[in-house]
Formats: C-alpha cells, sequence, structure tokens
C-alpha cells in the first residue's frame, strides 16, 4: 500500500495548521500549550486519504523562528511540500528560510500555496505570488502549481485536493531494497503497551518479527507491535509514516533525533567528513573550528567544523569540511545535512555527508584528505568497495565494516568483496581484515626503510622488534605485519626470527670507537677470570661512558657470542667459560663425578659461583646431575 508524506512550510500564522485542518477535517495541534498560544511548536501530525487503499500522511511544521529545529526535523521525509504563504503578510522571514531548508535536504516536489486569501482583495493575492514566484525561482518550486485558498472560507480547498490526490498518485513508491532506517520523531507512551516510538521509515523494509537497534544507543529492541497510519501490520515499508511498540527499551533514554535500524549496521560516530555549500544569504563567511549547529534526521547537535580545502568558505561558495560532533549520532554517506549558525540560529548550508565513519591520525593533512573526499564524490557505486578499502587509513574490519562504510547492502559488498578477492586486487588477512593490494606493497617498502632507518640509527642491533616495526609503519593489526613480512621473507629481502626481523645479509657492525669500547670491556672481562659479572659492573668499571652507548656494546658482545649469560643477569667471557667447561671434563676424567665444593677449589671462586657454572653445564646437556652431584653425560 503506497503511502506519501506531505510537509507544509512556511512563516509563523500563515495557516499551515489551519490548511491542514480544512485538507483532513482534523487539527495537528494536539498539544493544549499549542491550542492556547494559537501557535504551533510541535510536529503535527493528520492524515489525507487519496484513494480507497491510500493515503498520504501530511506534517505539519512550525514557522515561528525558534522552532526551525523541529521544522527541519519533520522536513526531513517529505516528498512532497506545501508551501504556504499568507495573502495578508506575503513573504516574510521564515518563508525564506524554510524553502531554504528544503533545497538542501533536496526536496523535489511541491504545491505553493497562498493562504488567507479572505483576508485581502484578488489584486494583492496576485502581487503576493508574483513575489513568491520570484523567491522560488531556480528552485524545485519553479514550476509548482499555485493555489490560492481560505481555510476560513474554504475556498480554494476543494481543487487543492484534487491536485494533491493526482500529485500523490503520480508519485512511484520509494525502494524497499535499501538498508532500514527510521529517524525517530515522536516518544509517548501507551498504557498497557510501554515505550511508542515513530518516525517515517527513510530506507528499507522492517517486519515485526525482527529486532531493531536504537542509536546511538546501540541497544537491541524487541518489535510488540507495528502500525503504518494508524493500523497494525505485519511489515512496515520505505515512505511510510511508522509507528513501532519498543519492548526492552526505557523511554526515558530515547529522545528525538535517535534512529531505528537493523542490527550491528550503524554505529555512533563524533567525526564526519562532508562536502558543504553556505547559502548566498549568510551574512559572513564561515570560518575554520566555527561552532554550529548540525541538523541530520530529526537530529539537532552541536558541532566544530574544519575546513580542509580553503581557509573560509564565503557565502555562496561550497568546499570539504570535517564536522566533530559534540554529541554521537548515526549516519549515512550520501545523507543530506542542514547547518544552522549557533548565533544567531540561522539557517546557513548544508549538503551531503561523504564519510560518516572516520579514522582519526594524529596528524590531519587537510589536503590530501580534500582530495580524498573528491574522489569518493566521484566514485560510482560499482567502484565504491574498491575505493573505500584503498583509501582506508586502517585494514578494514570485514565485509560488515564495509557494510557501514559504503552503506551498500551487505550482499552488494560481498559479491563485490569477491570479485575483488579473485583479481588479487584487495587480500583478505588470517584476521578476516581486508587491506587493498597496493596498501600491502606500500607496507612492503615502508617496512623496508623502517629496518634500514633503524639499522642505520642502530648499527649494533640489526634485528628490529616486531613491535618496534609496527610502531614506526603505523600497522595496527598483527595479522596485516604478518602478511607484510611473509611477502619480504619470500622475497628473500627480509629474515623473521623470533626476536624480530632483520634485512638479509647485513650484520652488525662497530664503529672504530665503539670497537675500541668493546675491546676494553672484553679485556676487562677476561682479567676477572672465573668471577661472572653483570652489566651494572661494566657501568661501574667504564664510568665516563654512558649508559646508552655501554649497552649497545654489551648488547652487542652478547649477540656475537663474546660473552654468555650463565644466570639470569650474570655473564662470563666466552674464553673464560671454554676455560672452566676445559677444567671440569678434566677433573670429571679423573674422578667421574664434582661437587660444587670441589669446583669451587678448581676454579678457585667461591661455592655459589660454582655452582653456577656446574648449572650452566647441566642446562646445556654436559652433565647429568644427581642430588648436587654432577657426571659427565652418556
Amino acid at each position: 500500500m503506497q503511502k506519501v508524506i506531505i510537509g507544509t512550510a512556511g512563516h509563523v500564522d500563515h495557516g499551515k495548521s489551519a490548511l491542514a485542518q480544512a485538507l483532513t477535517g482534523v487539527d495537528p495541534d494536539r498539544l493544549p500549550e499549542e491550542k492556547n498560544r494559537e501557535m504551533t511548536i510541535d510536529l503535527g501530525f493528520v492524515f489525507f486519504p487519496i484513494s480507497d487503499q491510500d493515503e498520504a500522511a501530511i506534517i505539519d511544521v512550525p514557522g515561528h523562528e525558534r522552532f526551525i529545529k523541529t521544522m527541519i526535523a519533520g522536513a526531513n521525509s517529505v516528498r512532497m511540500v506545501l508551501f504556504v504563504v499568507a495573502a495578508d503578510e506575503g513573504v516574510m522571514p521564515q518563508t525564506v528560510e524554510h524553502l531554504d531548508v528544503l533545497k538542501l535536504l533536496g526536496i523535489e516536489q511541491g504545491i505553493i500555496v497562498i493562504s488567507k486569501t479572505d483576508k485581502v482583495d484578488k489584486t494583492y493575492v496576485a502581487l503576493v505570488e508574483e513575489d513568491v514566484r520570484e523567491l522560488a525561482r531556480g528552485s524545485f518550486l519553479e514550476t509548482a502549481p499555485c493555489f490560492h485558498v481560505s481555510a476560513a472560507t474554504g475556498e480554494g480547498i476543494d481543487t487543492l485536493k484534487k491536485t494533491i490526490t493526482e500529485e500523490c498518485l503520480k508519485m512511484k513508491p520509494l525502494p524497499h531494497d535499501g538498508i532500514f532506517r527510521c529517524p525517530i520523531d515522536r516518544i509517548f507512551s501507551m498504557k498497557g503497551f510501554g515505550a511508542v516510538v515513530a518516525g517515517t521509515i527513510i530506507s528499507g523494509r522492517q517486519k515485526k518479527a525482527d529486532p531493531v537497534e536504537v542509536l546511538p544507543l546501540e541497544k537491541k529492541a524487541r518489535i510488540r507491535n507495528l502500525q503504518v497510519h494508524n493500523q497494525s501490520v505485519a511489515e512496515a515499508f520505505a515512505g511510510q509514516r511508522t509507528a513501532f511498540n519498543l519492548a526492552d527499551i526505557d523511554l526515558s533514554d530515547v529522545s528525538r533525533g535517535y534512529e531505528l535500524s537493523i542490527l550491528d549496521y550503524l554505529k555512533p560516530t563524533q567525526v564526519i567528513d562532508a562536502k558543504f555549500a553556505l547559502l548566498g544569504s549568510a551574512t559572513r563567511a564561515l570560518a575554520n573550528n566555527q561552532r554550529i549547529r548540525l541538523h541530520k534526521g530529526t537530529s539537532e547537535v552541536m558541532a566544530r567544523v574544519i575546513l580542509l580545502d580553503k581557509e573560509n568558505i564565503k557565502p555562496g561558495d561550497q568546499g570539504y569540511v570535517r564536522f566533530k560532533l559534540e554529541k554521537p549520532v548515526v549516519a549515512e554517506r550520501k545523507e543530506r545535512y542542514v547547518v544552522r549558525s549557533y548565533s544567531p540560529m540561522r539557517v546557513i548550508g548544508g549538503g551531503r555527508f561523504l564519510e560518516p565513519y572516520v579514522f582519526q591520525t594524529r596528524r590531519l593533512l587537510r589536503g590530501e584528505r580534500a582530495t580524498y573526499l573528491r574522489t569518493l564524490e566521484d566514485t560510482h557505486d560499482r567502484d565504491l568497495v574498491e575505493t573505500v578499502i584503498l583509501h582506508a587509513v586502517h585494514p578494514i574490519t570485514d565485509e560488515k565494516e564495509l557494510m557501514r562504510m559504503t552503506n551498500l547492502p551487505l550482499e552488494v559488498v560481498m559479491a563485490d568483496t569477491k570479485r575483488l578477492l579473485d583479481k588479487g586486487t584487495v587480500v583478505k588477512m588470517k584476521d578476516s581484515s581486508i587491506v587493498h593490494a597496493t596498501t600491502l606493497a606500500d607496507l612492503e617498502n615502508r617496512c623496508l626503510q623502517a629496518i634500514e632507518q633503524y639499522i642505520k640509527q642502530n648499527p649494533l642491533k640489526v634485528v628490529m622488534s616486531k613491535s618496534e616495526l609496527a610502531k614506526a609503519v603505523r600497522i595496527s593489526r598483527p595479522a596485516v605485519l604478518d602478511r607484510v613480512l611473509e611477502q619480504l621473507s619470500n622475497k628473500g629481502t627480509v629474515e623473521v626470527r623470533t626476536d624480530g626481523v632483520r634485512k638479509t645479509g647485513v650484520e652488525s657492525k662497530l664503529s672504530a670507537d665503539a670497537q675500541k669500547l668493546a675491546d676494553a670491556i672484553e679485556q676487562y672481562v677476561i682479567n676477572r677470570g672465573f668471577k661472572p659479572f653483570r652489566f651494572i659492573d661494566i657501568t661501574d668499571a667504564f664510568p665516563k661512558i654512558s649508559k646508552g652507548r655501554a649497552k649497545n656494546v654489551f648488547n652487542y658482545l652478547h649477540k656475537n657470542n663474546r660473552i654468555t649469560e650463565i644466570t639470569d643477569g650474570t655473564y662470563l667471557h666466552n674464553e673464560t667459560l671454554e676455560q672452566a667447561q676445559m677444567k671440569l671434563l678434566e677433573h670429571l676424567k679423573a674422578q667421574q663425578t664434582i661437587r660444587a665444593v670441589e669446583y669451587k677449589e678448581v676454579l678457585g671462586v667461591s661455592r655459589n659461583t660454582a655452582r653456577d657454572i656446574l648449572d650452566y653445564f647441566f642446562d646445556h646437556g654436559l652433565t647429568v646431575r644427581e642430588k648436587g652431584t654432577h657426571r659427565l653425560a652418556e
């Protein structure tokens, strides 16, 4: 069953609510305050029959400047607008502002209604129509039909009804194959039913049997009952005014501006990149880091706007921007938005989101980002998956994340990803993350450069740990680093070891000064005889040498088998250790067994030192130990 959403627009007290009541017989003003003040302050909803089976919902929006945010929330989902201008006042400030909002939201169909014609003569009505036509020039209303009506006398109402019906019946139903989304514009509780939220489904379809996610709460909810235009249904579709009776949700946690969608599709974000156009009527340029009011869907959120390709955006100009939001929202690529100045609160521009889920980096390269957004803006949906993977700052986690980033149905994303995988254009890691082949090739080069730079800065450390390499190249996923190193290893470029990575064929080298220090350290530890040493003994023996330099040379001697660790943190020179082994073998050849108390006499060391050296030989399979007695292993 086709449902059409119609919205009213126009200045305060120009007769929008009276028109809606004249068309439907129902007063859209439901709040006592609205009736007392004779002014709409919240969204009103009435239904207009267009056939025996079909009807349209008319969303009546407030016209007062203080309620522009409510007007934007209501206008966001309409397909046709009744643009109302009072004959006794003509074009007024909110007439202009409402038209700006409608253009920014991409509304394509409308009817001009000159209201309150009973209050002026026909000549004045004609002049008002001329003014409205002039205002509408270049907009979707330029060729729109215009009706002169009076809700008080009924003049023109029947003719307007007929035209609205004809226009609604000509409208093509919205496609239902998109992903379900429904911005919430009403929240209330019904006795015996609990929480009810309502809105207009802007894409996809939703079955009563399927759960939904309340966003940005990221909370799953069951649907107890589903109503479209006050009728219970099993399934609701895009373009329909729908009420959801939700279980598992506390009504106090939900507000206008929240949204319903399928599970695990949209994620809250506070950074969005977009194309922005500043209205020609704006009184001043948009400055970098300016605080603004961002309207999308039915929500309003404060934000800072970062200009990516210009120092400022002048009235009538456009540019690429980044919005840093003060509260999280959910959004899709290509979704339209409206911007109002923070103070005074005036509509100043809007545009479309290009990338709602931005991976922030430590340093924002504005020019590069703007170039990417320009590419993204021009990319056809068939190439979108590859473009997003290619330009991703971090590897794409999986196809579901790709779905969120591209806003394409999951089956489309999976088919495109498979095609790219089969061609070798993209590569899937062991953890299922997805990386473009070009990115992997670039990471290979960057890894090699990082290893070479590391060797240059640390000539004694030819092995670079994986964690150091990942940090240098900014690879966040171990699976990606492993894949890059695997490819480099297969090419024979690097050697992957348990302690890290080294460039093939590169050996550590000592400078002349470092070699001189190494020789001095070796001589010092050899002169100690069989007395083990620690690193602190080296720094004490060479107080004029920095600890860092001494440590580098010490590590070099260890890695190049000049000194050997016999216990945790204690060492002997290899030549000294060989002498200790020779003396042990000579003793065992004569006596068959030895204990620490005997070995200390052989070496001339303490009993503890003798025991440590004996344990080292036992650990390395030279001897067998039984109750403190050692004998030669067979």
